[in-house]
């Protein structure tokens, strides 16, 4: 077997086992191809190491390429990313899978902050909210602004709970105080026990019951870290 043939076996492996795992509908017949199949392979490869993190597995998934909008997920296997996210290398895939793998959250706090922990954990690209720059020291631009959108998770929470929240500059500020508090608790609080906060925490708001302290005693705690982790010297 030559050098050639063995590299093209390879390939072709591992296009067909994405292909098993992750099925394409675009709706941007325009798009590349080539994106498209690298957009496949990737969402394969990302939603291999969600399930791995958080010991679950919904079968098939399959990415929706639209013409238009922003990343969403529809339950139970399907994620819709815009064809812009392709070209632009910014894809919320891992994001979207997240929300499929974790479905039964407490509030939208937990939701959305979980699904930047996830894009941030597996996304291959860097992607909203926080771009690939450290989420602790994102949400803490957010909360140490001069008139701040968003003040805590408290504040994150209503928003990312609200259906309609408004315009884009103030959901970007919810969710990267979100995944900065989710990431928080998860690596600070609960020792980076992932199955543990999705099996607990997530689902049910008792911060009380499960850490032995309230949601109003743990936000000073978390806002002292993101402002030490932002560098910011007393």
């Amino acid at each position: 077997m030559t050098r050639w043939f063995a590299l093209f076996l390879l390939l072709f492996t591992v296009s067909a086992e994405a292909a098993e795992t992750v099925r394409v509908e675009n709706h941007a017949p325009d798009l590349d191809r080539v994106l498209i199949e690298a957009a496949r392979a990737q969402v394969a490869r990302e939603y291999e190491k969600l399930k791995a993190l958080f010991g679950n597995d919904i079968g098939p998934v399959i990415l929706v390429v639209r013409v238009k909008g922003v990343g969403r997920h529809k339950p139970p296997n399907r994620i819709l990313i815009p064809a812009a996210q392709l070209g632009n290398g910014k894809m919320v895939s891992a994001h979207e899978l997240t929300h499929l793998l974790t479905q039964g959250w407490a509030n939208g706090l937990m939701k959305e902050g979980l699904a930047v922990y996830g894009q941030d954990h597996a996304g291959e690209n860097p992607a909203w909210p926080n771009y690939g720059q450290d989420i602790h020291q994102a949400a803490w631009a957010e909360i140490s602004a001069p008139a701040p959108l968003v003040r805590g998770p408290g504040d994150a929470n209503n928003v990312l709970s609200t259906p309609h929240p408004g315009e884009s500059r103030l959901r970007l500020a919810a969710y990267r105080v979100a995944g900065s508090w989710v990431r928080w608790l998860i690596e600070e609080k609960m020792a980076g026990d992932v199955r543990r906060f999705t099996a607990t925490l997530y689902r049910s708001g008792n911060y009380k019951a499960v850490l032995g302290a309230s949601f109003q005693q743990l936000r000073p705690h978390w806002r002292a870290f993101v402002e030490t982790r932002a560098g910011v010297k007393r």
